[in-house]
């Protein structure tokens, strides 16, 4: 009880952390609603000892936040991930069926006579009534329900996922607290720990051990409460500034280039585009902008967001992402080899905001940590 208090206290901090915020947005309403009800299934245990009315009401609530759970944690990616305008997900009507379903369950165990209530949940009758009869097998039909889903939705938030990171290639140098890797293994764990629950439901007290109790579940809520909380706390929809382009459109050939932004671009076009994209970036250092990013980029050059994309990825064979952080790398081995600015500080002068996207990008291109590299360059004498 005392682990199952800490997740509750963390998600109550968490929750006036997200009132106290005077930015208001959607995300932080979906984010709450998850820690509300993860908060309400880890206080099971106190409910139940109180016994009664509480143990009722917590009991009915089970099928119904548990169906909502998975949703609501598709719908705040759904929500991460979008361009422009948010959509409004929770509003598709295949999401709440499920959810619907669990519902009449849910009042079908309020309504019970305390009787059967008890038979039920709490006593091991020899008969048992129509009425528990029937919740027994809406639970079971639901159990089977819940477990497709999750499958469905773990599925889906890795498809997303996957997707969203190729995404974010195209448009940002920087993937600093914009990746969501986090949420897909959370997704799984929260499967495995309901899997998890169910083993520690259907174990005897006789048969319980160390790596199969009610302790280690608590110490599993306890994490996933407390991941979830970390990783969106002050996390902002990567591409919120970013409105998604029409489809192309055929335009005439004596539009300027700011009029073929829907358009696909011929060979001599795209050429040319990319000889201002290379002098604009590399001749001007624009990579050195901690800020940059392909929309201003596009932007600054008069070409719109979709015209850079194709010029990167055809004529140059390359993505913004790596193209931007290939010419920072550069920069700073030269810095590195030449200067006796600490790795910190050659990590700032070439546009990165922090020492560890610094430390990956260098590491993923030369093989080597950034000191290794600095070490290594410095023992090279010079040949005359």
């Amino acid at each position: 009880m005392f682990i199952d208090g800490i997740s509750v206290g963390i998600g109550l901090l968490f929750l006036s952390l997200l009132y106290l915020n005077p930015a208001y947005h959607k995300p932080s309403k979906l984010v709450a609603g998850v820690i509300v009800i993860m908060s309400w299934l880890v206080s099971g245990t106190l409910m139940l000892d109180q016994g009664g009315l509480f143990a009722r009401l917590y009991i009915a609530s089970i099928p119904v936040v548990f169906f909502l759970l998975l949703p609501m944690i598709y719908w705040y990616q759904q929500l991460l991930t979008a361009y422009g305008a948010q959509p409004q997900p929770e509003k598709r009507t295949v999401h709440w069926i499920p959810v619907g379903l669990a519902g009449l369950l849910s009042l079908s165990i309020s309504l019970m006579p305390s009787e059967d209530f008890n038979d039920m949940f709490f006593n091991d009758p020899e008969q048992l009534s129509v009425w528990v009869g029937i919740n027994s097998a809406g639970f079971a039909f639901l159990l089977v329900g819940w477990t497709i889903l999750s499958v469905l939705y773990l599925g889906r938030i890795v498809i997303n996922t996957k997707t969203y990171h190729q995404q974010l290639n195209t448009e940002f140098a920087d993937h600093e607290g914009k990746r969501l890797d986090w949420l897909v293994g959370f997704t799984g764990l929260l499967v495995v720990t309901w899997f998890y629950a169910l083993i520690v439901l259907g174990a005897s007290s006789a048969t319980s051990t160390p790596l199969v109790s009610e302790t280690a579940l608590s110490l599993l809520v306890l994490l996933l409460i407390w991941v979830f909380c970390i990783q969106t706390l002050n996390r902002r929809p990567a591409f919120s500034h970013i409105e998604p382009e029409p489809d192309p459109e055929p335009v005439s050939e004596g539009a300027s280039e700011q009029k073929y932004s829907n358009s696909s671009i011929d060979d001599e076009r795209l050429k040319r585009i990319a000889d201002k994209v290379d002098r604009k970036v590399m001749g001007e250092k624009s990579y050195l902008d901690p800020d940059i990013d392909a929309s201003t980029l596009a932007s600054e050059l008069g070409i719109s967001g979709h015209y850079l994309s194709q010029v990167l990825s055809r004529e140059m064979q390359t993505t913004f992402y790596s193209y931007i952080n290939d010419a920072r790398i550069e920069a700073a081995k030269e810095a590195l080899k030449a200067s006796e600015q600490t790795v910190l500080e050659v990590a700032l002068s070439v546009g990165y905001n922090t020492r560890s996207s610094f430390y990956n990008a260098f590491k993923k291109r030369t093989g080597m940590t950034p000191s290794k590299y600095k070490t290594s360059a410095a023992s090279v004498e010079p040949i005359i």
